[in-house]
């Protein structure tokens, strides 16, 4: 006896349209893998991830090919981690106004829930911005002391240590 469960073979012209069908899926995702994909984000809040480090939150105004980008009402805050279990995580944070990014230091931007955005710095302690700045400076400098050695000592060993000094994300 045969069961009724087995799916039934589809007919050619049945399987070339659900092959089309994940053709132009594919191929409308695919259509904005550029920074026409900003489009959307236009006129919202977004974060931006910059490749010294430094995080931008602002409004996005405009972009054009090159993924430049132009934040109105922007901050620059700087996260810093726990410097022992008992004390808390700590932020600094500095008004930034009109902020242009050329779009070859983005490293990533994404757009912001405006109802949650803040809700992680309830657990944080707010500090001077000059005061994260500079503690934010001396880890960096002690990074590029660290991976400086660590480049010596691959390269006597016939290896290649890739790290770049404006790369501190």
């Amino acid at each position: 006896m045969a069961s009724t469960n087995q799916p039934q073979p589809q007919s050619q012209s049945s399987q070339e349209s659900s092959m089309s069908n994940a053709e132009e899926l594919y191929l409308e995702s695919y259509a904005f893998t550029t920074a026409a994909a900003i489009v959307g984000s236009v006129d919202r809040k977004v974060f931006v991830l910059l490749r010294d480090g430094r995080n931008v939150f602002g409004i996005l105004r405009t972009f054009d090919q090159f993924a430049n980008l132009v934040l109105q009402d922007s901050i620059e805050r700087i996260y810093l981690p726990k410097e022992n279990e008992q004390a808390p995580e700590r932020f600094g944070e500095i008004p930034r106004g009109v902020f242009m990014v050329r779009g070859e230091n983005v490293v990533m931007l994404g757009e912001l829930d405006i109802d949650r955005e803040d809700e992680h710095l309830y657990n944080m302690q707010q500090i001077p911005f000059e005061a994260a700045e500079a503690e934010m400076k001396a880890r960096n400098a002690a990074r590029i002391k660290e991976e400086s050695k660590k480049a010596k000592s691959y390269l006597n060993r016939g290896l290649i240590h890739e790290f770049s000094k404006t790369d501190l994300y």
